[in-house]
């Protein structure tokens, strides 16, 4: 069964219109993980490391590796890959990590993951096909937004149930949407540091169901769908309000749906 949805999702990335065409530019090949290639929870991290901006293997990662990938892989400041590693080295009580100890349930690891299972109920390291059709199905458009991942949010928090997420988790998934949204974005990124309306910025930002799908599908930069590099340098900046924005939108949500999910 498992096997047949993971076909048929393959069959819908395909089928999916796709993005603009762009200009060509230069990335570090992919090569799938092999049997002793330590990956995480995290589909953008073992994007990295199968492209090699992380150390191919996944072992042995220092802070400082993650800011460079982050900043040679997706033009993310090296500071922001730095500071996101330095919360999970802190909370893992380790100086150097394999990819796998991101997996560390309740710890880094959380439940109501939008592409993972739960840790008590199955596998949490790998793509879950059917969360990944859950997730582009939550938007009726050909992308997914703020909007769309809000409804998300709430759907696998409900699939989780009691108890409700930590402060942590909450953080956690918090920055998860904002990530994927400034990494898979196809227009133009508001400054953080000068976002005063967060509607006005933040409800126009869309990533292409068809780049997602690609990525999370085959964890591997989706050029071939139009993805590139952030067009300038991400900083936590930009991080901060987008996350602040998707935690009102969940809010509402929650309101809107009656959902006994208490964030």
């Amino acid at each position: 069964m498992r096997a047949v949805t993971f076909l048929s999702l393959i069959a819908t990335v395909v089928a999916l219109p796709q993005g603009p065409a762009v200009t060509p530019f230069s990335v570090k090949p992919w090569v799938a993980p092999g049997p002793s290639d330590s990956r995480s929870p995290c589909p953008m991290l073992n994007t990295l490391a199968n492209h090699d901006y992380l150390p191919h293997d996944g072992r042995n990662l220092t802070i400082q590796d993650f800011g460079a990938a982050l900043h040679e892989g997706l033009n993310f400041h090296a500071s922001f890959g730095m500071s996101l590693a330095a919360q999970a080295f802190q909370l893992l009580g380790m100086g150097s990590i394999d990819l796998v100890d991101l997996n560390t349930p309740e710890v880094t690891e959380h439940r109501a993951s939008l592409t993972r299972n739960d840790h008590s109920s199955g596998d949490s390291l790998r793509l879950d096909p059917e969360r990944l059709e859950a997730l582009l199905a939550d938007s009726d458009t050909n992308y997914l937004d703020v909007a769309s991942m809000a409804r998300s949010r709430v759907r696998v928090e409900a699939l989780s149930g009691p108890p409700p997420l930590s402060a942590l988790t909450e953080t956690q998934t918090a920055g998860e949407v904002g990530l994927i949204l400034l990494a898979m974005s196809d227009g133009p990124i508001p400054e953080g540091a000068g976002v005063t309306d967060l509607a006005a910025a933040y409800d126009g930002l869309r990533a292409p169901k068809d780049r997602v799908a690609a990525w999370l599908a085959k964890e591997e930069l989706p050029v071939a769908q139009g993805w590139r590099p952030a067009p300038r340098e991400m900083t936590l900046a930009d991080l901060s309000p987008l996350t602040l924005f998707r935690y009102r939108r969940v809010d509402t949500r929650k309101q809107t749906e009656g959902a006994n999910v208490v964030s």
